[in-house]
């Protein structure tokens, strides 16, 4: 399977989840946490849970690696084995508030080391929304997968 298959297997359930959770935007919640860490439990980490569980409907794996921690940027880690065993690393990277990226690649045997033979790095819209972060996600790797 290519890497460029891989994303778009992502993709399909990325559309499933965005459709799932599409909902009216909350206007009292416009203003970014100060705290990085709460901004990742209330949004990121949100969304990646409901995106593991339209993956998961898909026969696909994705799992957080715990091991990995950032204490700069805060943003997570996680693994994705795609049905039929090819695996893709995800890795968040910014400067909270000011950048979020999503680095996608082939999965590496260890997991303290990420590779950039195979990649793609997605800018990322940091709210408090998580509708216009899955937006984020999906409009980055359908550019992607365009080219």
């Amino acid at each position: 399977m290519t890497f460029t298959s891989q994303l778009d297997e992502m993709l399909i359930a990325l559309r499933q989840t965005q459709a799932r959770l599409l909902a009216p935007l909350d206007h009292q919640q416009l203003l970014l946490p100060t705290d990085p860490e709460v901004f990742v439990e209330d949004v990121l980490y949100y969304v990646m849970d409901e995106w593991k569980e339209d993956l998961r409907k898909e026969g696909h794996v994705l799992d957080e690696i715990t091991s990995w921690n950032d204490p700069v940027s805060h943003y997570p880690r996680y693994e994705l084995r795609i049905r039929g065993g090819a695996v893709v690393d995800l890795l968040f990277t910014g400067t909270y508030p000011k950048s979020l990226h999503l680095h996608l690649s082939k999965g590496m045997a260890s997991k303290t080391q990420f590779s950039d033979a195979q990649a793609v790095q997605v800018p990322l819209l940091v709210s408090n929304d998580p509708n216009a972060l899955l937006f984020s996600i999906i409009g980055g790797l359908k550019d992607f997968i365009k080219k």
